[in-house]
């Protein structure tokens, strides 16, 4: 069962009585089981709240501004070191350095990319574990301090959400702009982008008793898909949903980052390193080359997006 339309995805977020189906208890201490396990974003009730406001808290010492200047200059220096040879544009700059930034300013030193970009693909729960990212969970518990607690769990999941998600939206933002050049400011851009072509597309909730979403009746334990992208795109909302239109009126009306006591905690972070890295590429004539798309439980974001720089 599928609720697409924007204002029962926005009910759905909403309700009290629609929960996000609690990952599965942890076998394990240290892996990807307990991660998912120990996280805000699998958890309920109590937990949840207790466990947001970790994150949250991770959060508020950090200057999105900041952020966002940083991730300009390192997209800059990688750019300048290309030179006019082809470039992965996730591999080399919209995967590594959101994650790079973000995870130096939430005080783990050293360089975890590789492990940030090593378990993330298998963050959801509807996600294959692999030994490959058991191990990368472990060396950020190592990075983080050593203590497998929830504070440093709510410190790995804001990588774990930020780091694809944040790479879809630059790359879904270059895309669109290759095809309808824009001279709307990066930010209106970044809004019609989460809009248009959001990177997370799903989210799934449970009803925990007989409850009435929009025009569903739900019994106790049904499970639902909350699809952000078609509400993104309800022409009951948005003039001429199919087209991308930076500066729209209303852009930022869409619920890519959720809406309700789980929106997304890390949104103005996201869109700063977004921003800083759509800035720099901006100033420069990319021509993509392939585009290509892997498999994914909720999201949509290219493995790989190969750019000539002229």
């Amino acid at each position: 069962m599928r609720i697409t339309t924007h204002a029962g995805v926005r009910a759905a977020l909403s309700s009290p009585h629609l929960e996000v189906p609690p990952a599965a208890p942890a076998d394990d201490t240290g892996g990807m089981r307990w991660l998912r396990a120990t996280v805000a974003r699998f958890s309920t009730g109590r937990a949840h709240r207790r466990r947001r406001r970790l994150a949250t808290d991770a959060l508020a010492d950090i200057d999105a501004a900041t952020l966002g200047r940083g991730a300009g200059a390192r997209a800059g220096e990688i750019l300048a070191g290309a030179g006019d040879r082809p470039l992965d544009l996730m591999s080399r700059i919209a995967l590594p350095v959101p994650a790079q930034l973000l995870a130096r300013a939430l005080g783990m030193p050293g360089d975890v990319t590789g492990a940030v970009l090593a378990a993330a693909p298998a963050y959801h729960p509807r996600s294959e574990i692999t030994p490959v990212a058991d191990e990368a969970v472990a060396a950020l518990i190592r990075a983080a301090g050593g203590v497998a607690d929830e504070r440093t769990a709510a410190r790995i999941g804001l990588l774990m959400q930020a780091a694809e998600a944040t790479a879809g939206l630059v790359a879904h933002a270059v895309l669109a702009l290759g095809h309808q050049p824009s001279a709307a400011s990066t930010p209106a851009v970044l809004a019609e982008t989460l809009r248009y072509d959001p990177p997370v597309r799903l989210t799934r909730r449970r009803a925990t008793g007989p409850v009435r979403c929009g025009h569903l009746d739900l019994a106790a334990g049904t499970e639902v898909e909350v699809d952000l992208a078609a509400a993104n795109r309800d022409g009951a909302v948005f003039d001429h949903p199919g087209r991308f239109d930076p500066g729209r009126a209303g852009a930022d009306r869409h619920v890519t980052f959720g809406a309700g006591p789980r929106s997304c905690p890390g949104a103005a972070h996201a869109r700063a390193l977004a921003g800083g890295i759509v800035d720099v590429l901006r100033t420069r004539r990319l021509e993509v080359d392939t585009v290509r798309y892997g498999a994914a439980a909720n999201l949509r974001v290219p493995a790989s997006l190969m750019v000539r720089i002229r």
